[in-house]
């Protein structure tokens, strides 16, 4: 599989691949896909933790294989050598997780997500972000991946800042989709003195700042992945628009990697920077205008 599919950034689309775990229809950002390969034989590891498989040598790199199956609490009757492994590259940590079969890759736009219900999902428990739903009326699962690694690492767990000091009275404006990493940014630059004004999408930080004047605005923070308006896009309408393009804007995110950071910079992002680095983030936005980054 190739990488990168969707050759333009910025228009507020992104691809899945859509796979079966026993009954179930997941779906990951093709972003985050390596590859797919098929089963291969599992080093087990002593005392690991219950939803680590083993390892695998894929050609001369040692990877860690997640027992998806197992976590989400599925049966497989395919045999072993019949199951699939998508490689998976996140929060700059690679790994494989076990499939029971991969059925394509649908393009769509970041609209067509859905969020989940607080009445379905359990914002502590349930590993899912969002809900597609495909031509034939099926109901397509988004796997919050970083939760799953972060249960499994907590190191990999985004964590509140030590940064006291350096953003006094500075405003803000941060786009991110979970509520719990809303949260550890929102405390993470309050510390530090900012004024940070919180939104959920894309969309509805463009609306805000739209509205303000841009010698408010400090510096915009946004994660890639969210729902109606994705953070590509919204960089690419701050840069595109004559009032807010000299608003500095970083990207924040878990999909950020030497291969992709091209999406970014041909949006106009002024930076970049992979989940959990909460603290190099903070010293980032710090000197956002003192310097090119």
């Amino acid at each position: 599989m190739k990488q990168e599919i969707l050759l333009e950034s910025g228009i507020n689309e992104l691809e899945i691949v859509i796979f079966k775990v026993g009954d179930s229809l997941l779906g990951i950002n093709v972003a985050k896909v390596e590859c797919i390969i098929t089963a291969q034989p599992v080093t087990k590891i002593p005392n690991a933790h219950k939803n680590v498989k083993g390892i695998i040598n894929y050609r001369g790199r040692v990877i860690p294989v997640m027992d998806l199956i197992k976590s989400l609490k599925k049966n497989c009757e395919k045999p072993l050598n019949e199951r699939l492994f998508i490689l998976i590259h996140i929060n700059n940590s690679d790994f494989a997780v076990e499939v029971s079969s991969v059925v394509g890759i649908k393009r769509l736009s970041w609209e067509d997500i859905e969020i989940p219900s607080s009445i379905i999902v359990n914002e502590n428990e349930t590993p899912i972000t969002g809900i597609v739903k495909t031509e034939e009326n099926d109901l397509v699962l988004i796997l919050d991946f970083e939760k799953i690694l972060a249960d499994i690492d907590p190191s990999l767990a985004l964590k509140e800042s030590k940064i006291i000091e350096g953003l006094e009275g500075k405003k803000l404006v941060v786009a991110e989709d979970s509520s719990f990493l809303i949260k550890v940014v929102n405390e993470s630059f309050t510390k530090a003195g900012a004024i940070v004004e919180k939104f959920s999408n894309g969309k509805e930080a463009l609306s805000y700042l739209e509205k303000v004047s841009k010698d408010e605005i400090y510096c915009v923070i946004t994660d890639i992945e969210m729902p109606i308006m994705d953070g590509l896009t919204l960089t690419k309408n701050i840069k595109s628009n004559e009032k807010l393009k000299d608003i500095p804007v970083v990207l924040f995110s878990s999909i950020i990697s030497n291969d992709l950071k091209h999406k970014g910079l041909s949006v106009g992002a002024d930076a970049q920077i992979t989940k959990p680095e909460i603290d190099q983030l903070v010293d980032m936005v710090r000197n956002i205008r003192k310097k090119t980054v």
